[in-house]
């Protein structure tokens, strides 16, 4: 596999932008979970393609058993290093303020962030302000 492998994965639009949806369904299964402060700080290394998250994303598709869910088929096959590199750009884009909800790194962990919050809202209010607890106190 050459390196023009990765260059003409960078090029498949529709591969890049398949793969792009893979890596922020990562972002909000895995990585939401370990960050928790607000990530909006554009120059925030936590996010940082040069920084951990990137690594450990880096780190998780790297794994056989996790590639297979790549779907650029320019990337398929290739060896480590490209793929490394196709990740890298993957990651970069993610980050860019150009990047459309498909894709974008910080919307997809706000959204994720605003379901979660919205879970647990209604799950307390579901509870403190049920019919039962307000029949029984007189500030409801």
């Amino acid at each position: 596999m050459s390196a023009t492998n990765c260059a003409k994965a960078i090029q498949n639009v529709s591969g890049v932008d398949n793969d792009m949806s893979t890596m922020c369904k990562w972002v909000r299964e895995e990585l939401f979970f370990y960050l928790i402060h607000d990530l909006k700080n554009e120059n925030d290394k936590t996010l940082a393609v040069e920084g951990q998250s990137c690594a450990e994303f880096i780190k998780y598709f790297l794994k056989r058993d996790n590639r297979v869910s790549l779907q650029n088929p320019d990337i398929a096959g290739a060896e480590d290093e490209e793929v490394k590199a196709y990740l890298t750009f993957l990651w970069g884009k993610g980050l860019s303020k150009d990047t459309g909800k498909k894709g974008n790194i910080r919307k997809n962990l706000s959204m994720e962030k605003t379901a979660v919050y919205a879970a647990l809202n209604d799950a307390f209010r579901s509870k403190f302000f049920s019919d039962e607890h307000c029949q029984s106190d007189p500030c409801c």
